[in-house]
């Protein structure tokens, strides 16, 4: 079990950089060091309240750039060029919004998706794992072949079929941890690139 510390360094360095929330530095660090976000990409990012990641990918972007936000909550204020949907990403009403919103084949897909905890570890595990595979399908519609994709993810459940999944889908799969994730934390990140053509 992750060690709750609301006052960390990171929950600190967010609020001196202005940042809402510390998820926005395990953003920062995996698109600084997979060098995934190119100026003016097309970007969505699922699970995006309250909108620590799509400061970040709103500026990576630049003013030229899509970032389109997709919550169950409303992210006030979102940073330009990030625009945001209020909706549901297991609905395929929200999926058609999302993807018409992005303008384009995205270049990334972005997940930060989890389930309201129950504290029923099962519950909570088949949750997120549904969760993961909504977030698995839009990134199927919405993605540009070669394109890649950001998810979190947690160790357990059937996490070995979910990262067989991901390498059926995309040329190159990694599992990584951010340094701002917290210590304890099962929470990992599924980095894919090269999203491979629907017909290979």
């Amino acid at each position: 079990m992750a060690t709750y510390q609301p006052h960390d360094r990171y929950y600190r360095k967010a609020r001196a950089r202005g940042l809402v929330s510390r998820a926005a530095f395990k953003i920062e660090e995996i698109i600084k060091r997979s060098k995934l976000v190119r100026r003016d990409a097309r970007i969505a990012d699922l699970g995006c309240a309250p909108g620590g990641w799509l400061v970040i990918l709103a500026r990576a972007v630049g003013p030229a750039g899509r970032v389109v936000g997709v919550d169950l909550a409303r992210c006030p204020n979102p940073p330009p060029p990030a625009v945001t949907i209020v909706g549901d990403i297991t609905d395929a009403e929200t999926v058609e919004r999302a993807i018409a919103a992005v303008g384009g084949p995205a270049d990334l897909v972005t997940s930060d998706l989890a389930p309201k905890l129950s504290g029923i570890t099962a519950r909570d595990q088949a949750q997120s794992e549904h969760l993961l595979s909504a977030a698995r399908a839009f990134a199927g519609r919405a993605l540009k072949p070669g394109g890649a994709m950001v998810a979190k993810v947690f160790m357990g459940g059937d996490f070995k079929q979910i990262v067989a999944d991901f390498a059926h889908d995309f040329e190159q799969v990694e599992v990584t941890r951010t340094a701002a994730t917290r210590p304890g934390s099962s929470e990992l990140y599924i980095v894919a690139r090269g999203r491979k053509s629907k017909d290979t």
